[in-house]
């Protein structure tokens, strides 16, 4: 009696990144074998990767030279790929954007089709009694400082805000933003309404690095931005997420993992591999029917828990390796 492996398009691989199959510059255990696996026997698979610092194709780049294997950018999901299929009438207009990028992070959504971006630092740079104890460059003298400052009528209409990675002035940041929020889009306004969008990639609220206890990640700068809003306006703020665990990143997980389908369908069953049961498990749980999620120990979660209370996984293993040992026995049969 032999065994064989069912037809590989009946199901998909979902990887996260950072904590399943490296951590920072480290290839963890079973990482490219994962891939190679994959990409050996056509199985259907997407990287799907809360971290939005660069672009798709960097990113798959840089992936490659740290697992050592090949990867395909048209593979490679970060969370700002969802923001491609915003209408027009979004990406025309003045959009703030804030978030550490290898790069320039205005790129990201150039590359996108947005065609007028400014970082929430040029904003304020301009702007100096925005941020009134902040010395900003070419300035002798803080706004707070400066007897001679004049505070012209504002212009300038911002459309949307894109919080794209973590902020790294969370001092400036939050108060512009804030200050964008609670206006028409002209700062010094005042609404009773929220009449600007904001735009949050990543929401993740601690993310997993080469040091032991993990850091605070773009999602505890939004939790002070909306506790802030609530504040000083009574109101909730109103944000349109995209990374996991939200559903726009899911779909276009569909879409991507169909194209590399024969039949051109979505996998009968997608197994979602991650570390942070926050945004992985808790993504995967909410996703649908045929997402099954799989929580390694090699990231955030890595304590003695048999399962996050919270948001408990289908599978609990030890790493991505034996994530793959359990598709593959699910998917073997005895002839």
């Amino acid at each position: 009696m032999g065994a064989k492996v069912v037809d590989m398009e009946d199901f998909g691989v979902v990887f996260d990144i950072d904590g399943v199959l490296i951590r920072g510059k480290q290839r963890l255990k079973g990482g490219k074998e994962a891939v190679e696996y994959c990409e050996e026997y056509g199985v259907p698979h997407v990287f799907l990767t809360n971290n939005a610092m660069d672009l798709e194709s960097v990113r798959a780049d840089y992936l490659s030279s740290v697992l050592g294997a090949e990867i395909h950018a048209n593979r490679m999901i970060c969370a700002h790929t969802p923001l491609t299929d915003l209408p027009d009438e979004v990406k025309q207009g003045l959009v703030l954007v804030t978030g550490f990028s290898t790069g320039d992070v205005r790129d990201i959504l150039f590359f996108k089709g947005f065609q007028n971006v400014q970082t929430v630092h040029e904003y304020a740079e301009k702007r100096p009694y925005l941020v009134p104890n902040k010395l900003y460059p070419g300035r002798k003298l803080t706004a707070y400082e400066d007897p001679d400052l004049v505070i012209p009528e504002e212009e300038e209409t911002v459309s949307a805000v894109v919080v794209i990675e973590n902020s790294t002035d969370w001092h400036q940041d939050l108060q512009v933003i804030l200050d964008v929020l609670r206006s028409d889009g002209r700062v010094g306004s005042s609404m009773d309404k929220q009449m600007v969008d904001v735009y949050c990639c990543n929401y993740d609220f601690v993310f997993a690095t080469g040091f032991q206890n993990p850091r605070l990640g773009p999602g505890a700068f939004m939790r002070c931005l909306e506790m802030l809003f609530r504040e000083t306006t009574g109101r909730e703020l109103e944000v349109k997420s995209f990374g996991k665990p939200f559903p726009p990143a899911y779909r276009t997980t569909e879409r991507r993992l169909a194209a590399q389908s024969k039949s051109g369908t979505v996998p009968e069953t997608i197994y979602a591999i991650g570390d942070n049961p926050r945004s992985d498990i808790a993504g995967a749980n909410r996703a649908g029917k045929r997402y099954k999620s799989i929580l390694v120990r090699t990231g955030v979660f890595n304590g003695n828990l048999d399962n996050d209370p919270e948001d408990p996984a289908d599978y609990v293993v030890q790493d991505v390796e034996e994530a793959m040992d359990l598709i593959r026995a699910i998917h073997t049969v005895k002839n």
